[in-house]
């Protein structure tokens, strides 16, 4: 739009309606004056993704009120009023002009609440207000249908006027967002919006198609929502519909995931908030995610998207230790070949992880002095007895204490007839950055090209992860 302005010659008509802009809106003051209300402070919050952030605190004036100001104005969206005990009281809408008063009263806040300085203020309280009332007629009509009988005729009579009731409500939200549609509330409004499922077609064999109503509302889930507009970032309901969209309406292989992330991130169309919100929270939720597999997520959004300009607000120090993160995890994903080690077995002989010849290789990092390997050790003994030719598997177990006489000893106490090396008598580089080995006991497993096909299950994991890949049922 600048663009085109400055090339049209309207350059001085920008700078005017600029400067307009700013001197029109210099800052915020909201008042709050709820009758039966009267903590010495209350607080002015935000909402952001998931999350919630105190943005200002006012303490109780002579009249009863809290007034919150500030310099410059806040980033329009939803906020909500609380107590001192951080408890709730309601929500509201800053949207253009921020200098309004909210009164109501404690008592009945969803009927009283009102902001005549504020026209969204004002449509989104009539809102509120509007479905408290048909919620009260809802919850009478509800509670009539379970004294009625499923033969009785006023059974009927009944859930139809629920469904009119439903009707009316869809009605009324939809005549504000056509009557308003500018308003924040009608965005808010629109973005709540259900996707509608037309009836689903046949297939030519003439059966109903039975997949067609998720694959609808999977490829039009996102219509009612713009994710390139950042006020919806500031609401309590666009984290619970990205969570949604992931977790019930994507198949749960990182490879699906990756392809939903990334139509996530294009949908913003680099709008700088929601970039964030999705950054941040994708980068927390698959960088310490516990699913196998799933760090392969991380590593993605690293390589994909830390370069980019829109990553100038994380902290440097926080973005490069995450990058050297992904750095460690990228040779360690699913599928890649594993690190080689040559280790000195108890007779002081290398021993190559890669020239071992079985179908399926098990590394079991373990220590002598660690109380969870005293426990898996013994699992894994006799698993591998029972299946070493079960499932033509080997076990190259690392010992992660320097002491030879400390592995010798724990090796014949619990009857470990595999492949034993010490980490720490090696021709290869550090084993512990090599495989992220930080703690014990800690398991990967390696088909015979050496390819990583699972990691960080213990014993009983991968033996069901074997049943599952093999076909084969695992000796117990």
């Amino acid at each position: 739009m600048n663009k085109q302005l400055v090339a049209a010659g309207l350059t001085f008509l920008l700078l005017f309606a600029c400067v307009q802009k700013s001197t029109a809106q210099k800052g915020y003051k909201i008042t709050v004056r709820i009758e039966g209300f009267a903590d010495s402070l209350a607080l002015l919050a935000s909402y952001n993704g998931d999350k919630q952030f105190v943005v200002d605190t006012a303490l109780i004036s002579t009249r009863q009120s809290y007034i919150f100001t500030g310099n410059k104005p806040l980033p329009e969206g939803m906020y909500f009023i609380a107590g001192a005990d951080k408890s709730k009281l309601f929500d509201f809408i800053v949207s253009g002009k921020q200098d309004f008063t909210i009164t109501g009263k404690r008592s009945n806040l969803q009927n009283t609440l009102s902001a005549p300085g504020s026209e969204d203020n004002t449509l989104f309280f009539g809102y509120v207000k509007y479905l408290a009332d048909k919620q009260k007629e809802q919850s009478a009509l509800l509670a009539r249908r379970k004294t009625l009988s499923a033969f009785m005729d006023s059974l009927a009579v009944v859930e139809n006027q629920i469904n009119l009731l439903n009707d009316e409500v869809k009605w009324h939200i939809s005549g504000i967002i056509y009557q308003h549609p500018e308003s924040f509330t009608a965005l808010f409004l629109k973005s709540m919006e259900e996707v509608t499922i037309p009836e689903a077609p046949l297939l030519p064999d003439g059966k109903t198609d039975s997949t067609f109503a998720f694959r609808y509302y999977k490829a039009h889930f996102w219509n009612n929502l713009n994710l390139a507009d950042d006020r919806l970032v500031r609401t309590p309901f666009l984290h619970s519909k990205v969570e949604l969209y992931l977790n019930k309406l994507t198949i749960p292989a990182p490879d699906s995931l990756v392809a939903a992330i990334d139509y996530l991130f294009k949908m913003t169309q680099g709008n700088a908030e929601s970039f964030k919100y999705l950054m941040w929270y994708l980068t927390i939720r698959f960088e310490s995610s516990e699913i196998m597999g799933y760090d392969a997520i991380f590593v993605h959004l690293v390589d994909t998207y830390y370069n980019g300009p829109n990553m100038e607000w994380m902290n440097p120090t926080v973005k490069q230790n995450l990058e050297k993160r992904a750095k460690t995890l990228k040779p360690l994903l699913i599928g890649k070949q594993a690190p080689e080690m040559i280790l000195l077995d108890t007779l002081r002989m290398p021993r190559s992880l890669t020239e071992i010849a079985a179908k399926y290789t098990l590394i079991y990092f373990w220590d002598p002095d660690c109380g969870h390997c005293k426990k898996e050790t013994p699992v894994l003994v006799d698993f591998y007895n029972k299946n070493k030719l079960n499932f033509d598997v080997e076990v190259y177990a690392v010992c992660m204490d320097t002491s030879f006489t400390n592995m010798k000893a724990y090796i014949i106490s619990n009857k470990m007839n595999f492949i034993n090396v010490n980490g720490f008598y090696s021709v290869t580089p550090d084993f512990r950055e090599l495989y992220d080995v930080h703690s014990s006991p800690v398991m990967y497993l390696l088909d015979k090209n050496k390819k990583i096909i699972a990691k960080r299950l213990l014993t009983a994991g991968m033996s069901d992860f074997l049943e599952k890949f093999t076909g084969k049922n695992a000796i117990k």
